[in-house]
């Protein structure tokens, strides 16, 4: 089984965000029709798409992924909030510039009309050193190669081989109030170097900044998930859309665990410099589920 088309193709310096609950009483012999016109091929552009837990069970109910199930709203003792927006229905739209985006954002939006009520559209961007609006590089702790693979795939001999987990997050920066730390202050915050994009080390990376908080290990296994967020963000309304696959949702749950201090009380530095708006548990299928999914 192999992974939807683009999950790997990299940068995707362009990309859209979109997020559809379905509307009550559509027939599923039109919701696939819809479906495949969506997510029909164009050049130099990738669309995938992903399925909450309930969708999931209308569309496929012969089986289903062993680990699926809704967001569930969340915060630490501090007040931090990771807020439960469950969707049905998730696209990624990605390629390497606008023009190339656009026509196949129209192509989903048109044909998502009918069936569904899009409730997150969100629009996209890489910089050319993969620095986000903070001004720090983002994903230098993605997996590389192979690795990539391993993290963020189901494997062979698992029901659901070929696809992935998916997690789904728009976060605001409170991008003031972080400015107006020093870098050296902002620097503690994130756990690495802003300009040189060095990790911190031993006793002097913080235990509750953002490295040492999502870097982690479970009974020796490391939680490594692919991230293929951006920055997106206008004049009133900027931040991150953190999307993250894996081959365990788990991961995502001990993650997002480790942020809000579930264990030891040390919650994540990042958060008080950035909200979660949204969050949504979704899984890709394998390109050859997808496809006989759609035409069953």
């Amino acid at each position: 089984m192999t992974p939807q088309h683009g999950l790997f193709e990299e940068p995707g310096n362009r990309a859209q965000y979109l997020e559809y609950t379905l509307k009550q009483g559509v027939a599923l012999d039109d919701i696939k029709c819809a479906l495949r016109r969506a997510t029909s091929r164009l050049p130099n552009v990738f669309i995938a798409i992903a399925f909450g837990s309930n969708c999931w069970n209308s569309l496929q109910p012969l089986w289903r992924p062993t680990q699926l199930s809704d967001f569930v709203e969340q915060a630490s003792a501090k007040g931090h909030l990771m807020p439960a927006t469950q969707q049905d229905i998730f696209f990624w739209v990605h390629g390497e510039t606008s023009s190339d985006v656009m026509p196949a954002v129209i192509q989903v939006s048109q044909a998502m009309a009918v069936i569904a009520d899009l409730t997150l559209d969100l629009n996209g961007y890489k910089a050319p050193d993969a620095r986000i609006i903070t001004g720090f590089v983002d994903g230098t702790g993605n997996p590389k190669g192979d690795k990539r693979h391993t993290a963020a795939v189901v494997p062979d001999g698992q029901i659901g081989a070929g696809g992935s987990y998916v997690l789904g997050q728009k976060w605001t920066h409170k991008l003031p109030e972080f400015l107006q730390l020093s870098v050296p202050a902002q620097e503690q915050v994130m756990g690495r170097t802003k300009e040189t994009n060095i990790e911190m080390e031993g006793a002097a990376m913080p235990t509750n900044s953002h490295v040492a908080r999502t870097d982690i290990d479970v009974n020796d296994t490391p939680m490594k998930m692919y991230r293929r967020g951006t920055p997106y963000g206008n004049a009133g309304d900027y931040g991150l859309y953190f999307l993250a696959f894996a081959c365990e949702q788990t991961r995502f749950e001990h993650v997002i665990d480790s942020m809000l201090g579930k264990d030891d009380g040390v919650t994540d530095a990042m958060m008080d410099y950035s909200d979660a708006k949204t969050g949504s548990y979704w899984f890709m299928p394998s390109q050859e589920d997808l496809d006989a999914l759609l035409m069953a």
